[in-house]
């Protein structure tokens, strides 16, 4: 399992997310809720080398990847990355409709044979109680849009990373990479926030080589628990780490986020987010010149 992509795309500006101001997220948004707006950015990038694109599994992704599909430029070359669940959505559904219907809804999204097979594995964890089987059924639901598309990693959600990190759940974490490496053949991979808690609980639990996203950048934003502990560990303990948050939302300057990215040797990729051609172009450009050869796990 390998993730070959230097530069992502990251899908932040897509449904919204902007962590220095909500005002210009919802503009984001705005443009991006036409699906044709969205692939001529992703074309773009494309162009410009970056190679990988990563997508949650937000409602409207399902429109993306049909989009993709379509296109026999970027079906054919563009690596998707992708994070999953899209926790907002889970967390409504069950405040509203409890768990059970919140399975239901969301049996939907497949074809009837589909449904069939994951509903009946999914409710049979439901009887049992069998954590596992219900998430085993959960990802492949989550999957089931980008299903034919070029998916070489999926990543768990931040949230789930660092709760499970917090609470040492290694049977979980081996579930995971079990199952997205085996089911579905892609990269699996993990998405935090304390990514000193994550990198030291891997390294206690011994996992090998697993694929990190974390944010690194010279403000120490969203770096827990600080900037000089998640560089230490980064040097300490074997992982491939895609960098995010690099600019710190904004705070930070590309030509700055560079230099200091090119000071960490074990920075294997980076993902970032432009709403724009021009922004997408410069991006690349800048960031590309820290990319070194790939490396595989």
């Amino acid at each position: 399992m390998e993730i070959t992509d230097k530069l992502i795309l990251g899908h932040n500006q897509f449904f919204g997310v902007n962590h220095m101001s909500s005002a210009r997220g919802v503009a984001t948004e705005q443009y991006f809720s036409s699906t044709e707006n969205v692939i001529s950015l992703v074309r773009t990038a494309y162009r410009a080398g970056v190679t990988g694109l990563m997508l949650s599994t937000h409602e409207r992704a399902r429109a993306i990847a049909e989009a993709l599909r379509k296109d026999s430029e970027l079906s054919s070359g563009l690596h998707l990355h992708i994070l999953l669940p899209y926790m907002a959505k889970y967390v409504r559904m069950a405040n509203e409709r409890g768990a059970i219907s919140m399975l239901e809804e969301t049996l939907k999204q497949a074809t009837w044979a589909e449904r069939m097979a994951i509903g009946l594995k999914a409710g049979t964890g439901v009887v049992k109680k069998d954590l596992l089987a219900i998430l085993t059924a959960l990802i492949k639901i989550e999957l089931l849009p980008f299903k034919g598309l070029n998916v070489q990693s999926v990543f768990l959600h931040n949230s789930l990373t660092d709760m499970l990190a917090a609470l040492r759940a290694t049977e979980v974490v081996q579930f995971f990479v079990r199952n997205i490496g085996e089911e579905h053949g892609a990269c699996p991979a993990f998405c935090t926030l304390s990514a000193g808690l994550t990198m030291s609980y891997f390294r206690d639990m011994g996992l090998e080589s697993p694929v990190i996203m974390a944010p690194f950048n010279p403000a120490g934003f969203q770096m827990n628990p600080s900037r000089e502990r998640c560089e230490q560990l980064l040097q300490e303990y074997s992982c491939h780490m895609v960098a995010m948050s690099v600019l710190a939302a904004g705070y930070v300057t590309p030509a700055d986020a560079a230099r200091y990215l090119s000071s960490l040797a074990a920075i294997d990729s980076i993902i970032f987010g432009a709403s724009s051609p021009g922004h997408v172009t410069e991006l690349s450009n800048v960031l590309g010149t820290v990319m070194r050869p790939t490396v595989t796990q």
